[in-house]
């Protein structure tokens, strides 16, 4: 790994790092348009050593922070810069390489983070719209058949009305007919009643007839000899 001990070699790190700014600007411009294919960068990472003082001259305590690495301020003293580590070393780095924001790398590498959950919740709820859709046609399809059966239902019912209709009006023309029926038999039973009486008093009138006929002749029989004349006695005989 080569030292960062020469100007020349910091002015190198230097255009680096605004190129690498300049990239990082471009693709957090370009996120909006990220699709759902892969996407890659490319890669510019540093390391900036750690010094016990504040100049090239000291010893270096650590030789590589990558970029990114959090830091805690101490102090600052013309262009370099003292601060902690999170295991507690303390140390001192150039000034041009702390930045006071969180550098455009991380933010490039989170919000690469964020575009693909944004992805996947994407795919999500694409597939569930695709569901809906599905549900939404197969919802459509059985209300065209509930609407098919609701107007098949209506046409039996005005037909079962139709009969109910024609089945009452038979049933009040039963009751009239069986009314008149009744009436009718009531009727005849009366006509056959008076037809029996005729009969009867024709029979007791033809038997007063005959009796009194036979009584009639009885009468004439008996009073016949007493009518008839009596002979005469001859002067002569």
């Amino acid at each position: 790994m080569k030292t960062l001990s020469t100007p020349s070699y910091f002015s190198k790190l230097r255009l680096r790092a605004t190129l690498f700014a300049c990239t990082a600007g471009i693709g957090l411009s370009l996120l909006s348009g990220i699709s759902l294919a892969q996407t890659i960068y490319i890669s510019d990472v540093l390391y900036v050593p750690m010094r016990k003082g504040p100049s090239n001259q000291h010893t270096i305590l650590h030789r590589g922070l990558k970029s990114g690495t959090k830091l805690k301020r101490i102090k600052t003293e013309g262009n370099w810069v003292q601060a902690s580590l999170d295991d507690g070393t303390i140390g001192w780095v150039p000034k041009q390489y702390v930045a006071e924001n969180e550098i455009a790398a991380l933010k490039l590498d989170a919000a690469n983070r964020s575009a693909e959950r944004n992805a996947s919740r994407y795919k999500t709820v694409a597939d569930q719209l695709k569901a809906l859709k599905a549900e939404n046609t197969t919802l459509k399809e059985q209300l065209s058949n509930s609407e098919k059966g609701a107007s098949t239902l209506n046409s039996e019912l005005s037909q079962i009305k139709q009969v109910s209709a024609n089945a009452i009006k038979l049933n009040g023309n039963y009751q009239q007919l069986a009314k008149d029926h009744q009436i009718l038999q009531t009727d005849l039973d009366v006509a056959k009643a008076e037809t029996e009486r005729l009969k009867s008093e024709s029979s007791q009138k033809w038997f007063m007839y005959g009796a009194g006929a036979v009584l009639l002749g009885v009468f004439i029989a008996l009073l016949a000899p007493t009518l008839r004349p009596k002979k005469r006695h001859s002067e002569w005989g």
